[in-house]
């Protein structure tokens, strides 16, 4: 069984681009990935945020961002220049003198490998991330992802730049895991799968694999996306509120250890429904740096997770799955499910085991580095969409 191995350092305060502040505890947690298996990984840490400090005001900036809607009269799927946008209110102004250059937060592949997203730190939507577009000398211009942020930038805001990690920061060289030598599927000796994000429905497939080839040919060694064997995929983001699974395809066992900043915050991410009539699996992982269980995920309490009435499997509504990595298998169902309990009966309210109506789960253990999550969210009819936010119980 995969044991936890975490060490938090406590440092003395440090300059951080846009003011000194106290740096969060630093760490490191050790995950065991089993061969012949699908291991449900997620991030526990931050990198070093590239800046800290408050928001002024949100504006608009009446040009076209990465992310905003647009009217595709072109189909190719690319904003055009003079195709219809709508101009959202995507600029965080930041305040005093934030000391940027100019879209020192854009990426550009060979000289700036970073990504980067904005975490607010308060404010109504606090725990939240939006990912950087551009930047200016002293505001960041954001995806919303469609969110309104009009009332969570205020002149109280604190905020913090990070970068995103990537399959090169979590596997530097290929490291945890083993590589391949050709390009063929048939001799991927691990992959890397990433949930997929955005169809509707359950027990979805993932939307994309990648594998570190080993070889000379093209670019040279180095991570590659399924399908796009000329281009390295170093750079390519890992999303710090989802898993992703490291499959071995042979019998070989690796460790993976994590290193980087405990997030001493509430955190934040969406739990939702897509389709119509249609329940929906959320891949969610949050960067928890410890153990979590049931009740500390403050899921039932935030709102965002519907409880059930009665034990019968037939009118349950929201579960968590969870996958236990301990169990060695590809393409592995669910150890086991878990639902809320509102009624009065038997031990009353809280968290059951799917099956084992008469004992309280309420201490299950479901979040940490031998186990993933899957919220299934129970359609409502219509598509809905609500916040799940949670303060993790290190934090003050």
């Amino acid at each position: 069984m995969n044991k936890l191995r975490s060490a938090l350092v406590c440092l003395l305060a440090l300059p951080v681009l846009g003011q000194a502040v106290e740096t969060d505890p630093a760490g490191f947690v050790t995950v065991s990935l089993a061969g012949n298996s699908d291991s449900y990984v997620y991030i526990p840490f931050k990198r070093s945020p590239a800046f800290v400090g408050m928001a002024t005001t949100l504006t608009a900036n009446g040009t076209y961002d990465l992310g905003e809607p647009f009217t595709d009269t072109s189909g190719d799927g690319v904003w055009q220049n003079g195709e219809v946008f709508t101009d959202t209110s995507n600029v965080i102004n930041l305040a005093g003198t934030p000391g940027l250059t100019g879209n020192q937060f854009v990426y550009a592949s060979g000289s700036q490998p970073n990504r980067y997203y904005a975490f607010l730190k308060s404010g109504t939507r606090a725990g939240m991330y939006y990912s950087v577009v551009s930047n200016g000398t002293a505001a960041v211009v954001v995806d919303t992802a469609g969110d309104d942020l009009s009332a969570a930038i205020t002149g109280t805001t604190t905020l913090e730049v990070i970068p995103y990690d990537t399959l090169a920061t979590i596997f530097p060289a290929g490291a945890s895991v083993h590589a391949s030598a050709s390009h063929s599927i048939a001799v991927r000796n691990t992959e890397i799968l990433i949930p997929n994000l955005s169809s509707s429905g359950t027990d979805l497939a993932s939307a994309v694999s990648y594998y570190y080839f080993s070889g000379v040919s093209g670019p040279g060694a180095g991570w590659r996306k399924a399908g796009f064997t000329a281009v390295l995929a170093n750079d390519d983001v890992l999303l710090p509120d989802t898993f992703f699974i490291v499959r071995h395809n042979i019998a070989t066992d690796t460790s993976l250890t994590f290193t980087g900043t405990v997030q001493m915050n509430q955190l934040a991410t969406p739990l939702g429904t897509i389709a119509a009539s249609t329940d929906q699996d959320n891949a969610a992982a949050l960067p928890f740096a410890t153990e979590l269980t049931l009740a500390q995920l403050k899921l039932f309490e935030s709102g965002a997770f519907a409880g059930s009435s009665s034990h019968s499997i037939a009118l349950r509504q929201d579960q968590v799955l969870v996958w236990d990595n301990s169990v060695v298998g590809k393409n592995k169902s669910a150890a086991t499910s878990y639902y809320y309990f509102t009624g009065a009966s038997g031990v009353g309210p809280g968290w059951r085991e799917s099956g084992i109506t008469g004992t309280l789960a309420n201490n299950a253990v479901v979040i940490g580095p031998n186990k993933g999550i899957i919220i299934r969210k129970k359609s409502g009819g219509t598509p809905s969409t609500a916040l799940w936010t949670v303060k993790p119980p290190y934090v003050p």
